[in-house]
């Protein structure tokens, strides 16, 4: 918000349908925030926009796209953060996490999408899959996939996965001084 504006970014979720709220809603619950009134966001807002009412209506295709999304945000997300890991960068991890920077979509997936969530936190994040904002984001990921599936090879390197998951385990290794029980590489 800091960044651009609580307008902007309030038409910004707006233009995304996030939870069917209006800009005018958006505005109302960021600037409330961003002058650290209690409560910060107005809840009621947000059951209006009746989240639990969209699951109980959505299909069985709905929810089973759904859950594809949310599963494939997942593996999307985790190869952007074991970047920070010391993960060597090739040109299809640095063009996966592009198609997330540039939609600035990273701390929506660092806040809903969990490695190991609870059962409430899927739910929670199964509903926010239905919203077509994710589908798109998970639909542009597959494409960029499509496109360079190579995303694991480093330049150079012949050894494909198998060597960029050996150097990988080795810089860990190097990095924290001790032994990933995965053998020499």
């Amino acid at each position: 918000m800091e960044e651009v504006g609580a307008d902007a970014l309030a038409e910004s979720f707006a233009a995304l349908g996030m939870f069917g709220l209006t800009a005018q809603d958006w505005e109302q619950m960021l600037g409330a925030a961003e002058r650290g009134e209690a409560p910060p966001v107005d809840w009621g807002l947000l059951q209006q926009a009746d989240v639990l009412g969209r699951v109980q209506r959505a299909g069985h295709e709905d929810l089973l796209r759904a859950r594809e999304v949310l599963l494939g945000l997942q593996g999307f997300y985790a190869m952007y953060v074991w970047h920070a890991l010391w993960m060597r960068d090739t040109p299809g991890l640095a063009a996966l996490r592009t198609v997330i920077d540039e939609r600035g979509m990273f701390p929506v997936l660092d806040h809903m999408v969990g490695l190991f969530p609870s059962s409430t936190q899927f739910a929670e994040a199964l509903a926010a899959c239905l919203e077509p904002y994710l589908d798109e984001l998970y639909r542009a990921l597959m494409e960029q996939l499509a496109a360079n599936p190579a995303i694991f090879h480093l330049p150079g390197d012949d050894t494909g996965a198998a060597g960029f998951m050996d150097t990988w385990l080795r810089t860990l290794r190097e990095q924290t001084g001790k032994d990933t029980g995965q053998g020499s590489p």
